[in-house]
């Protein structure tokens, strides 16, 4: 190796080291710059980043997973759901009414406000804003003159004051805001526009959205109005989104019974609210909807945020979820019910003819139950408008209005006397007369009656002499007559709380039990001055009762004295995998016997046999038990006496000026040896016809034929 080699190796290994060194001095200052960062956070922002994660927070929202369906007897869907376009907001922290304010008027540019009242759950519509939205709007578009304008400087010192006070108390107040409010005249709310109005529409459905939450604010949008919106949506910051909303759907026709969904009512927002719902939640808000709201809602899918301590949110949320609703089947057939209004409303046409003169008649209402569970088969009610010759269905007026329902009554009045020793095994038909007044008599005299005749032939003077007999009346026979005399003591009012009592075990003038959120009880008149008035009362012309509670009464009889809840829940379901089928079963609904009515079988059987009497010769709806009923009804010639039908006719007058109008009612099981189906029905402002008998046996007629398809043997 020459010397020129030797110095060029030499040269490079000196070169080695050197860059070595470089290496080992940028990692020195590499670690300097760590660990002096590492001592800055620690020591210096030590506190303070701590701080910053001890105040990071979960925030957990919810959003309602689709309702569960309501299916009829027969797996008929009632309720179902459907989907639509809708408009999602959520809401960032901090958006105040002015923010919201100008978002509502930017969303207006791109959906649709209507401006009529009915519409479909979902659509915005400006005949939902109301005076204190538009207050409230008003206030905030002039926040920087109104407080000047409408109040005094002692006024908004006073204001400030209260308000200070108040948080000194731990409460909140805005007493300056309230009087403002108080003080927004109708001249200033005229200087709103249409154009505001639905403004004004879109941003009370803002204003109810939670932080964080994605609410539906607005669904059933047009393609139009998701093209325009979806062109659009990156001019809202990721506050504005469309999404698949679901819709009740009522696919049938929208059943009184079934109830309403409706965002959730003001008076019960702190209820719910306490429950996890959202203020923009649509909720059941009556009958079987509200009823069983917990059932059907489902499991909601929960959406978990992080937040910082400036409620800034962190990275993206974590989803769980839900589940749809579980289905609820219930005991209405609905293919009955349709059948059930159909035979009404070709009834009333019928009595309509003016051979009969019934030009008050407009409206006709049953209710159908099975007597040996409660279950309800039909609640049907049709009122015709005489100017547009059309039904309505005024179904709702079953479980809702009183009528006085004339001698139907008496099978309880009959039950009531054998409990308080006051039915004689035979008395004579003739007038009642009393000192003053007219007499109190049957419509024609029926000679000596039996208890089982006095139901047949339906007499007044029996039924008010057992009134009579326990309410200390004296009956002194004149040989064509009877004067009653009597007077109104202790004697009677505690004979008038006896009747009332007695009816009421058998369902009358009390809560049915059903499973509604409301029922009526009907009406009760005082306690009357006059003791000839529990005459009255003993053929059901005084209190007035829902055609639900006869049917619930009705079928106490035919049961053999339970009175049972009626019930419109059946099962229900957990959702099945097949769309079609229901999937298993949660809850069956058990039957709840309320009471037992305290007569003995032998008294119950005098009554069942003097109701199977009223169906056959010489009864008062003695065509029921024809095998040709001729044509008392819209359906001529028909055999109802396989149907073995039990029942009672009533009439009651209701006007004292024309004693010709009546109520015409019916209560009836069948068949009379083996209760299947007990039906009442009341048919107001009558004057001739037997509708109100007919009515009751073609319902029975289709139970057999159509639902049960069985003859009774």
């Amino acid at each position: 190796m020459d010397d020129k080699q030797i110095r060029k190796k030499k040269k490079k290994k000196n070169h080695i080291p050197f860059r070595l060194n470089i290496l080992f001095l940028l990692i020195f200052f590499a670690f300097s710059v760590l660990i002096m960062r590492l001592g800055y956070v620690q020591i210096v922002k030590g506190k303070e980043y701590t701080s910053d994660l001890n105040s990071m927070r979960k925030v957990e929202t919810t959003v309602n997973s689709p309702r569960g369906l309501i299916l009829d007897s027969e797996g008929k869907v009632l309720a179902g759901n459907k989907s639509s376009y809708a408009v999602v907001f959520t809401r960032k922290p901090n958006q105040d009414n002015t923010k919201l304010i100008d978002l509502a008027e930017k969303l207006s540019q791109y959906i649709d406000v209507s401006t009529k009242k009915d519409v479909e759950n979902g659509i915005i519509t400006t005949q939902d804003v109301t005076e204190r939205d538009m207050k409230d709007y008003y206030i905030t578009k002039h926040q920087e003159t109104i407080y000047k304008d409408k109040l005094t400087k002692k006024e908004i010192e006073k204001a400030d004051n209260a308000d200070k006070a108040a948080k000194d108390k731990g409460k909140t107040a805005n007493t300056a805001y309230d009087m403002v409010l108080d003080r927004i005249t109708d001249k200033d709310l005229s200087t709103i526009n249409e154009k505001e109005m639905k403004v004004i529409a879109i941003w009370r459905e803002l204003v109810q959205a939670k932080n964080l939450t994605p609410t539906i604010i607005a669904s059933h949008l047009s393609d139009k109005e998701l093209a325009r919106l979806g062109e659009n949506l990156s001019k809202f910051n990721g506050m504005i989104d469309t999404s698949i909303a679901s819709t009740r759907d009522y696919p049938e026709g929208h059943y009184f019974f079934l109830g309403n969904v409706k965002t959730i009512p003001a008076h019960q927002e702190d209820n719910y609210s306490a429950i996890g719902y959202n203020l923009n939640d649509l909720v059941g808000t009556s009958n079987l909807e509200e009823e069983y709201e917990s059932v059907l809602r489902g499991i909601p899918t929960t959406y978990k945020f992080t937040k910082n301590s400036k409620g800034q949110v962190v990275g993206n949320p974590t989803e769980k979820e839900g589940q749809r609703g579980n289905d609820i089947e219930l005991t209405v057939n609905g293919d009955l019910e349709k059948k059930a209004g159909d035979i009404i409303e070709k009834s009333i046409r019928f009595a309509k003819k003016p051979s009969f003169g019934n030009k008050e008649l407009t409206s006709a209402y049953a209710v159908v139950m099975n007597p040996n569970t409660g279950a309800v088969l039909a609640m049907v009610g049709r009122t015709l408008d005489p100017n547009t010759g059309k039904f309505t269905d005024t179904s709702s007026a079953t479980i809702l209005n009183g009528f006085e329902i004339g001698s139907a009554a008496k099978p309880a009045t009959l039950l009531t006397g054998y409990r308080n020793n006051a039915v004689p095994s035979s008395f004579v038909d003739k007038p009642i007369t009393y000192k003053a007044g007219p007499p109190f008599k049957s419509y024609e005299r029926l000679g000596t009656m039996t208890p089982e005749t006095a139901l047949q032939k339906s007499s007044n003077v029996y039924m008010a002499h057992v009134a009579g007999l326990i309410a200390g009346v004296h009956y002194q026979d004149l040989g064509s007559s009877y004067l009653a005399t009597g007077s109104v003591g202790p004697r009677f009012v505690n004979a008038f709380k006896i009747m009332r009592d007695g009816y009421a075990i058998c369902g009358l003038g009390v809560h049915t039990g059903i499973d509604l959120p409301f029922e009526s009880t009907g009406y009760q008149g005082k306690i009357p001055t006059d003791f000839g008035i529990i005459h009255q009362f003993a053929i059901g012309q005084y209190d007035q009762y829902t055609p639900l509670q006869m049917a619930q009464y009705v079928s106490t009889i035919a049961n053999g004295g339970y009175r049972i809840a009626p019930h419109l829940l059946d099962s229900v379901h957990a959702p099945g995998k097949d769309p079609t089928q229901l999937g298993p079963t949660v809850k069956t609904y058990k039957p709840k016997i309320l009471n037992t009515i305290p007569n003995t079988k032998s008294q119950l059987d005098v009554v069942h046999k003097g109701m199977e009497m009223v169906t056959h010769t010489g009864g008062t709806a003695s065509f029921l038990g024809s095998t040709n009923s001729g044509y008392v009804g819209p359906y001529p010639n028909v055999n109802y006496n396989k149907y073995k039908i039990a029942g009672k006719t009533g009439t009651a007058q209701i006007d004292q000026n024309d004693l010709q109008l009546y109520n015409e009612t019916f209560i009836g099981y069948a068949p009379y040896d083996n209760p299947q189906i007990a039906v009442s029905v009341v048919v107001p402002k009558m004057r001739k016809s037997s509708i109100n008998s007919t009515i009751a046996g073609d319902i029975i007629k289709y139970y057999f034929d159509h639902v049960v398809k069985e003859t009774p043997k």
